[in-house]
């Protein structure tokens, strides 16, 4: 298994906040099934952060496409790389 971490840019016309509800659901439940490590809303609530566990980046695209954002079209970009977490507090627990 490889860690990604997981960009999401949202449209400008604030869509996004009518399915966040949805979205925040679906996230719990990869959660609970251990395919997501970290997530979180960027301040200036123009995207959010999101660092999954899977088996190859084809795997992350599948659970970004079944995201309520995805499906419900309010992003404006996904980018998806894979990560190396090395240091820091949150890398001794993974």
């Amino acid at each position: 298994m490889a860690y990604y971490a997981v960009e999401y840019v949202f449209t400008s016309d604030g869509r996004h906040r009518e399915v966040r509800p949805a979205h925040r659901d679906y996230l719990t439940s990869l959660q609970k099934e251990g395919k997501l490590v970290l997530s979180g809303p960027l301040t200036s609530d123009t995207g959010g952060l999101l660092i999954f566990r899977a088996e190859d980046e084809a795997a992350v695209r599948a659970l970004v496409d079944a995201d309520p954002y995805a499906e419900q079209g309010v992003l404006t970009e996904t980018r998806i790389v894979q990560w190396n977490p090395l240091l820091g507090y949150l890398a001794e627990h993974l």
